[in-house]
């Protein structure tokens, strides 16, 4: 492995990734008004660490912090979708090639695991699940490229794009091209082709941009 992650962790931090799962799950619905006291009630989480969630998230462009009005989970704007996928085709080439010439066998292993379990969710159509273990293979590869800056930026891209891809399952029920996809981004890796890599990931984040506007589109 490739460790990236900081070491330390703390109250703030675990209100963060939990606060963060129910966003990115839809399980807290995008566009709501949240506050401090009704969270903190609800999920018996302190009022300062989840000052310091509300902070962080929005950084992550989860959250939108307006002053003098509250909090709101960032509503799921085409526009929003548009730009970041414009991002993602800039950097996911190299980041693949670069993954690709580092990828250990653990990792690939993780990925074909991720594609099982995205596969059986898929058929019994929890679409949260398969928007988890997509979510999952990306960050494999995103720490894969050994550089922390890279993978930051990338890890930032894919979360805000989880909730998109999660909304277009829902709609399509089908999340099958997504997963088909990922068999030959892991074939490309398996056999180090770095080219080939580069070509099939970039092929993927363009697929998936034009199935998500499809959805939004219906």
């Amino acid at each position: 492995m490739h460790p990236i992650a900081p070491t330390h962790f703390r109250e703030s931090d675990r209100i963060e990734n939990e606060l963060r799962q129910k966003i990115l799950t839809l399980e807290i619905e995008p566009g709501l008004a949240i506050s401090e006291t009704s969270l903190s009630k609800r999920y018996n989480w302190g009022r300062t660490p989840l000052r310091e969630a509300f902070q962080h998230l929005a950084e992550q462009s989860l959250l939108q912090i307006i002053p003098h009005h509250g909090v709101v989970i960032t509503p799921l704007s085409i526009f929003d979708f548009i730009e970041v996928m414009q991002a993602m085709v800039m950097v996911i080439g190299p980041s693949a090639s670069l993954a690709c010439s580092r990828l250990t066998e653990d990792e690939l292993n993780q990925l074909k695991n991720f594609i099982d379990q995205g596969e059986v969710a898929a058929s019994q159509s929890d679409f949260v699940t398969v928007s988890s273990q997509d979510y999952e293979f990306h960050r494999v590869l995103a720490v894969a490229t050994g550089n922390q800056y890279l993978c930051r930026y990338l890890l930032h891209l894919h979360q805000v794009a989880t909730r998109f891809n999660l909304a277009s399952w829902k709609r399509d029920s089908n999340a099958g091209l997504s997963l088909h996809e990922h068999k030959l981004i892991i074939e490309a890796f398996q056999n180090h082709d770095e080219a080939e890599a580069r070509k099939v990931m970039t092929e993927h984040i363009e697929n998936a941009r034009k199935r998500v506007m499809g959805a939004f589109q219906q």
